[in-house]
């Protein structure tokens, strides 16, 4: 079918010129309108193609534009489809005479997409959005990985924090609890006066007394050991000070058992 220009009432994209002249000017326009955002001109595509061409090539150049299978595309006039081989003379269309190509007539020619066929604008944009929501989830995962790496290195420094003043609250404990624990006593030789204080604390044994009295007094490395008494009582090298009742000032007695 021929028609006449129609002002430019809608837009339309020209697809150029195919073959050598003479041409009849065609107006391909979408058998229905494609949704918004496919790349078509609402006013459909012109061009030139040459009256010997066969109607192939202006599928294939429509196809090209479409980015779609060059057998994607369907092509009809009057509600006839076009045999691609032949031109469209040959198809049975009546072409335009010499005064009405003059007069801007156009051959409209009817195009639809093959049943499964997309769009490459619309292929490209669902790409594209699949792009920018994979890219878009990936950096939202980023971010939660660098947030859980920053929580993670706060709650580590809390912690060393924490351990930090817990350990030094139980070393001044410990050191409270040391100062309180310790007493200083009066030690001397049964039978003398010759009293020496000692340092140490309540949670020492007998036994461990007994060796800092040793050493202080210079009885280490003789054979035998040191007895100590408090209170006319020997008291038991197991038994720590503090079980034994001796407080801080207390007379310790002491006496040296050599080995046999």
């Amino acid at each position: 079918r021929a028609m006449g220009g129609e002002g430019g009432a809608l837009h339309t994209e020209d697809l150029g010129q195919i073959g050598a002249n003479p041409c009849n000017e065609y107006l391909l326009r979408p058998v229905k309108e494609f949704a918004d955002g496919s790349d078509v001109p609402t006013g459909g595509f012109t061009g030139r193609m040459a009256k010997a061409s066969p109607v192939a090539q202006l599928k294939e150049a429509l196809a090209k534009r479409l980015a779609v299978p060059q057998d994607g595309v369907c092509l009809a006039v009057d509600g006839q489809d076009l045999d691609d081989a032949k031109t469209i003379g040959e198809n049975g269309v009546l072409e335009p005479g010499p005064a009405a190509r003059r007069a801007g007539t156009k051959i409209l020619v009817a195009f639809m997409l093959a049943h499964g066929v997309e769009l490459g604008a619309v292929i490209e944009r669902r790409r594209a959005e699949m792009d920018a929501e994979r890219e878009a989830l990936e950096q939202a995962e980023l971010l939660r990985k660098e947030q859980a790496e920053r929580d993670e290195a706060n709650a580590a420094a809390r912690r060393e924090a924490e351990a930090r003043a817990q350990a030094e609250v139980q070393a001044r404990q410990e050191l409270a609890a040391r100062e309180a624990d310790a007493c200083t006593l009066r030690c001397s030789p049964l039978g003398t006066s010759g009293w020496q204080e000692v340092r140490t604390h309540k949670g020492a044994t007998v036994a461990e007394f007994a060796q800092m009295v040793s050493d202080q007094v210079g009885m280490r490395g003789q054979a035998g050991h040191l007895t100590l008494t408090f209170n006319g009582d020997v008291l038991s090298e197991r038994m720590s000070l503090r079980e034994a009742g001796v407080e801080d000032g207390a007379e310790i007695l002491y006496y040296w058992v050599g080995e046999d």
